[in-house]
């Protein structure tokens, strides 16, 4: 079964893990808003019924999620000390079945210039999930503009992204772009965008039938 997900993605800024914790605070009230699959956080574990028992994060509070993202931080191999330019991670999921499950990858602050690094927030969205809602696909890249203000996002299934590695970025379902990122081909003169933040968006039509 085809499997989809939401993501965004921006280059080198440096950020306080204050700053990080504040964006994913406003990104997760922005999520709970849009489905009742995105309402509520726990930490992983090393089975669903260990991520279970674990307390649900209080994804309203700006220092749980700095102690988050804290506890994320890359570190040395040798001497165990913190790898400063590569920011801060964190991780969680919903606690969902087979069918309503979703996980969250956020990195922030990352500020290193070594090429193929970038900052990332990442949502495996439930298989639940109607990507064919124009509707629901223009909130959810409005979390996601507004929030992290990304140089692009996207809503895309697993297998469009494994093709287009080398054609970044593009569109599938769903495309946000900052004003300052040049548009792929297939979009320039496009009448389809939409403003949105910095940026534009622009929404896959679905076709019926």
């Amino acid at each position: 079964m085809e499997t989809y997900f939401a993501a965004a993605y921006w280059g080198p800024r440096r950020e306080t893990v204050e700053n990080c914790a504040v964006r994913a605070v406003t990104f997760l009230t922005a999520l709970g808003q849009i489905s009742e699959f995105f309402k509520e956080w726990r930490l992983q574990g090393r089975s669903r019924a260990e991520a279970l028992r674990k307390r649900a994060i209080d994804e309203q509070s700006v220092d749980t999620l700095v102690s988050l993202f804290a506890k994320g931080r890359n570190k040395k191999d040798i001497g165990g000390g913190v790898i400063d330019e590569l920011g801060y991670r964190a991780s969680m999921w919903n606690g969902g079945d087979d069918r309503t499950a979703s996980s969250l990858t956020m990195g922030c602050g990352m500020y290193s210039t070594i090429v193929g690094l970038s900052n990332a927030v990442v949502l495996q969205l439930p298989q639940q999930f109607d990507v064919q809602s124009e509707d629901g696909l223009r909130n959810v890249m409005s979390a996601f503009a507004l929030a992290w203000e990304p140089d692009w996002a996207i809503v895309s299934s697993q297998s469009v992204r494994n093709r287009q590695v080398e054609q970044l970025p593009f569109l599938d379902r769903a495309l946000y772009l900052d004003s300052k990122v040049t548009p792929p081909d297939d979009l320039k003169g496009s009448t389809l965008g939409e403003v949105l933040g910095h940026g534009m968006l622009f929404v896959q039509p679905f076709a019926a039938g």
